[in-house]
């Protein structure tokens, strides 16, 4: 064996090793295997559920839910997307949600939006609002006894310009404050920060935010 990984150097002294090219291959692409799954993109909601070019579109179109696109803006802020074929492949697709009842087309049929008053577009916008959380979610859970969203977002008839209101108990809120701060969602993002003392106390201090929060989607801790 050692005569094929090794040369004979000068006075049948062993030299330096040398890898067989069926050897070296094999290395590369254990390396090149291994690299690879490292750099697996991450495991996401969105990664899960909106995979093909119609999901894809039908996200983009729960970021902005009361805005009308034609298909030509579809196009061009979609450009990455692989398998939409451009316009006329987006207005095919367009007329498919269309017939779901999904989307309304507006303005002589030159732009479409999301059929809001559909119980299927609010249950999506419901969903989509929690997978715009998820990366907050993992921040903060650790110093955080409970998440819950409530108000539009939670209930479905979000607007685009509307916010994602959360309620955060924490021991720690000026760190969650921190945090939040600089959550990509920007202003859209509006925490209520609470520490468990303040939050066992909110029915009686106002009944109306705890009927909200009540009936919004806790996203960790417990229901109540």
């Amino acid at each position: 064996m050692i005569s094929r990984i090794y040369e004979l150097g000068p006075k049948g002294c062993l030299a330096r090793p040398r890898l067989k090219n069926w050897m070296f291959q094999r290395f590369c692409g254990m390396l090149l295997g291994s690299m690879a799954r490292t750099n697996k993109p991450q495991v996401t909601l969105d990664t899960i559920f909106f995979v093909t070019p119609e999901q894809k579109l039908l996200r983009f179109l729960m970021t902005e839910p009361t805005t009308a696109f034609t298909p030509r803006v579809l196009s061009s802020k979609l450009k990455g997307v692989r398998g939409l074929g451009g316009v006329e492949g987006i207005t095919k697709i367009l007329k498919s949600l269309q017939e779901l009842g999904l989307v309304i087309f507006l303005n002589n049929n030159r732009e479409v939006c999301l059929q809001n008053d559909q119980p299927s577009i609010q249950l999506m916008k419901t969903f989509c609002a929690i997978s715009d959380l998820e990366g907050l979610k993992q921040m903060i859970e650790p110093m955080s006894s409970r998440g819950v969203l409530f108000g539009s977002r939670a209930s479905g008839k979000s607007r685009t310009d509307s916010n994602y209101n959360i309620l955060v108990v924490s021991e720690t809120p000026e760190e969650i404050k921190k945090i939040t701060s600089r959550h990509p969602l920007g202003k859209k993002l509006e925490p209520l920060v609470m520490t468990p003392d303040e939050f066992s106390h909110i029915e009686s201090k106002n009944k109306e935010l705890a009927k909200q929060i009540e009936l919004g989607i806790t996203l960790w801790g417990s229901l109540w």
